[in-house]
């Protein structure tokens, strides 16, 4: 194993969920450096099995930090308003949603349960976003490994999560059981293992999808000042959504980025 991520206590660290999320931001950036160089190495030598293995387990090291710093953030998440008022609030396309019979298997707050049957989520929002309820148990969807142990060490990592849409790219949307029903990330082209916080709750996301439709209709001669309107309605939605690493934090830097260019 590359001794750079011996140094950082792997492949150990990886059962200790409370250790990742103490990483601190140095180590944070050692990962996310070992990651790049092995990549930009393999692009040399594209068979090599310690380059791709050292990839593989920096970059899934650090999903795993980044999603557990923000769930264990001691921010104070804000209360949510009721269903029918987060409904009247949306002023996007037509709010899907389900009924109280198909939700009765996730194990999720009240509150969740009544986004889902009260609210729901629009069929389609940008940022190019696509929504499919009732939710769907992840693992009876995704192709789990032969070998029988790896093959129930999957089962059993998947069926905590409840696919609630996908993004362009193929990767899904989900509940996240584990954590309360917060709606997590899962990245495709990691076999969906790496995953990315994006809310603390389902109705947490349709209110940021909000203020991304506003985002989209402002106005504002400076895109910087559009950008700041939107950062700051975030963080009074759910401001664990601006932890780095995070999904909306990933597409403020996106726009920041253009807004350069």
């Amino acid at each position: 194993m590359n001794q750079r991520l011996l140094d950082l206590g792997l492949p150990g660290i990886l059962e200790n969920p409370d250790h990742l999320a103490a990483l601190t931001d140095e180590q944070i950036d050692e990962l996310a450096a070992i990651r790049d160089e092995a990549a930009d190495a393999l692009d040399q030598d594209e068979s090599n099995a310690d380059l791709i293995d050292t990839i593989y387990l920096a970059h899934m090291t650090l999903s795993s930090a980044l999603f557990l710093r923000a769930i264990a953030s001691d921010v104070e998440i804000p209360d949510l308003p009721a269903a029918q008022v987060l409904v009247r609030s949306w002023g996007g396309g037509l709010l899907l949603s389900c009924d109280a019979d198909s939700v009765r298997e996730i194990i999720a707050p009240r509150q969740t349960l009544d986004v889902l049957t009260k609210a729901g989520l629009p069929a389609k929002a940008d940022p190019e976003l696509t929504f499919s309820l009732p939710p769907t148990r992840l693992s009876d969807m995704v192709e789990l490994a032969e070998d029988e142990v790896d093959d129930a060490s999957s089962k059993e990592f998947f069926s905590t999560f409840w696919k609630i849409g996908e993004t362009d790219d193929g990767d899904v949307l989900c509940l996240d059981e584990r954590a309360d029903c917060a709606v997590v990330l899962l990245d495709a082209e990691w076999g969906y293992y790496a995953q990315q916080f994006v809310n603390s709750s389902i109705g947490h996301l349709l209110q940021c999808l909000e203020a991304w439709r506003v985002l989209e209709q402002d106005d504002a001669n400076e895109i910087g000042d559009a950008i700041e309107r939107f950062e700051r309605a975030v963080d009074r939605i759910d401001p664990r959504a601006l932890t780095e690493g995070a999904f909306w934090f990933d597409m403020m830097a996106m726009l920041e980025e253009e807004d350069e260019e």
